[in-house]
């Protein structure tokens, strides 16, 4: 979270300088080698940036491991603690599914999606920020387009959760049943049922091949919605400005007219308002397929531990 808000900082910046620089070039025809220390500066800046950005990545997968690794020590805690007896109610395929596939799905929760929830707040509301001093009526039609995108982003994954439990049970079940034919083999080809159980298997792949498609297509959507939208609002900013230099607007500008400085400034800035935001709907599976995997690790760690009782004594004649 340091990170990505140190990187947009440096964002705001790296935009100001670049329209200042433009400004001069293509409107006070100042030379071009005049401005070398200019683009010395902003080369530095994207460099800088650049090493925030592989900063955060390492941060994020570091404490996603650290957190994966630390549930998998808690569940094979609890498999030690419940013993072969508990361990045999279920095929061998199912614990390693648990352990493996459903543990893994939690990384990009914690990694991405959970600091990305902040991070969402905090960049667009730096960028407000640095707008509205410059031209109100830009940062007004920010402000106005911004909430549109989280709004969908709900709608369109409301049944994503529900989608990942569902495939997740497919797999523990395909898991569990493809590992018992594979270990009892001998037994199937002596009574001639191997056609038959690989028929069994290639159904149960089927069905979970059509949930999975069922989550991408999930998936797929939430990023179309999240991608029009944005590109909608970004091209409402432009057509602002394209109708406030040719003087068929003239508000905004606290009494001033628009500059090519302030247009470009803004318009550099405006995809990355909304860039936050997409990448929340990006990583916004991720947070489905987390609850999806946590309902059967919390199922699997809160599930009693039945006590056996021995029977009575009998002394031995």
């Amino acid at each position: 979270m340091l990170c990505g808000t140190l990187a947009g900082a440096l964002l705001l910046l790296q935009a100001w300088w670049l329209a200042d620089i433009l400004h001069r070039l293509i409107i006070d025809q100042v030379p071009r080698a005049t401005l070398w220390p200019l683009f010395t500066g902003l080369l530095g800046l994207m460099l800088l940036r650049g090493l925030l950005g592989w900063g955060r990545e390492y941060c994020a997968y570091a404490a996603g491991a650290a957190i994966r690794q630390q549930i998998r020590g808690q569940l094979l805690a609890e498999m030690t603690r419940r013993g072969p007896a508990f361990l045999q109610q279920k095929p061998a395929g199912s614990w390693a599914s648990l352990l493996q596939e459903q543990t893994e799905n939690l990384h990009d929760f914690y990694a991405r999606y959970l600091p990305q929830t902040r991070l969402s707040g905090i960049q667009p509301l730096l960028i407000l920020i640095a707008v509205f001093p410059v031209n109100w009526a830009a940062g007004l039609i920010l402000a106005v387009t911004a909430p549109l995108i989280p709004l969908f982003m709900i709608l369109t994954g409301l049944g994503a959760a529900d989608a990942n439990r569902r495939n997740f049970a497919a797999l523990r079940r395909l898991s569990g049943h493809f590992l018992d034919r594979l270990r009892g083999m001998d037994t199937l080809r002596h009574y001639q049922r191997t056609g038959a159980e690989a028929k069994v298997i290639a159904d149960a792949s089927e069905d979970f091949r059509e949930r999975t498609m069922e989550v991408l297509r999930m998936a797929f959507l939430s990023s179309a919605v999240l991608e029009f939208f944005a590109s909608v609002a970004i091209a409402v900013v432009a057509v602002y400005f394209g109708f406030t230099y040719l003087e068929h607007l003239n508000f905004g500008g606290y009494g001033s007219k628009a500059t090519l400085f302030t247009g470009l400034f803004v318009l550099l800035l405006a995809p990355d308002f909304y860039l936050p935001l997409r990448e929340l709907g990006t990583h916004y599976h991720a947070k489905a397929q987390a609850i999806g995997a946590a309902d059967e690790i919390e199922q699997f760690l809160a599930e009693p531990l039945l006590a056996v009782e021995s029977g009575p004594q009998h002394p031995a004649f």
